[in-house]
């Protein structure tokens, strides 16, 4: 019996990309290089910020990567909220689960801060714990997921965690937790399906009759 859902953030709950690739514009510009697109950041998309910075803008020097990070998260405080959405049909399926009775969380390896300012502009009151980096060790480490379920009081086996990624996927795994992946965030059907270790639900539809099992 399913007793609580971990969800990640970007790419499960909402669609975040616009306004990361606005950060990351700008730290390009700020470096004077020339902007990119989504297809450029989606593949480092899931990591903690300063991989993902790392990645992103791998022009900075290695004596400037600390300063670029820095920069980058002063871009994306001023625009984190400005285009980013919640998918269709999502906080839909959030109310309907926490009338059920079960235990929501989201956990993300974006800033803890961002994470909760996020969650409660899009999904207000649905989310019993909003976790993000900072507090435990960056997914696919298990550490936060797994404080999550303890705060509730349910077992990993009670557990489902639903994401859009690898690492996400890696995390439930880690963790002992059941694991569905969703194939409308930033990774896809076919990457999700070549992990062989979780289900793969390609609409909200049939994410919320799999967490009806």
């Amino acid at each position: 019996m399913i007793k609580s859902v971990i969800f990640d953030l970007d790419g499960t709950l909402a669609d975040t990309l616009p306004d990361i690739l606005c950060a990351v514009n700008g730290l390009r510009a700020h470096y004077g290089l020339s902007p990119v697109d989504y297809d450029y950041v989606y593949e480092f998309v899931n990591g903690d910020t300063n991989e993902f910075v790392k990645n992103s803008v791998p022009e900075i020097a290695d004596d400037n990567v600390d300063e670029g990070i820095k920069i980058y998260k002063s871009f994306y405080s001023k625009c984190y909220l400005d285009k980013t959405y919640a998918y269709e049909g999502m906080a839909e399926l959030l109310s309907s689960l926490k009338a059920r009775g079960i235990k929501l969380a989201v956990f993300s390896n974006k800033a803890d801060e961002y994470v909760k300012s996020i969650a409660d502009k899009l999904f207000p009151g649905l989310f019993d714990i909003q976790l993000g980096a900072g507090i435990f060790a960056s997914k696919p480490s298990p550490d936060g997921a797994l404080d999550i379920i303890k705060k509730f009081g349910v077992a990993p086996s009670e557990t489902v965690f639903v994401g859009d990624s690898d690492v996400d996927v890696k995390t439930g795994n880690n963790a002992g937790m059941r694991v569905i992946g969703v194939s409308w965030g930033y990774r896809g059907h076919d990457f999700l399906t070549r992990l062989g270790s979780c289900e793969v639900a390609d609409t909200v539809d049939e994410l919320s009759a799999a967490l009806d099992d």
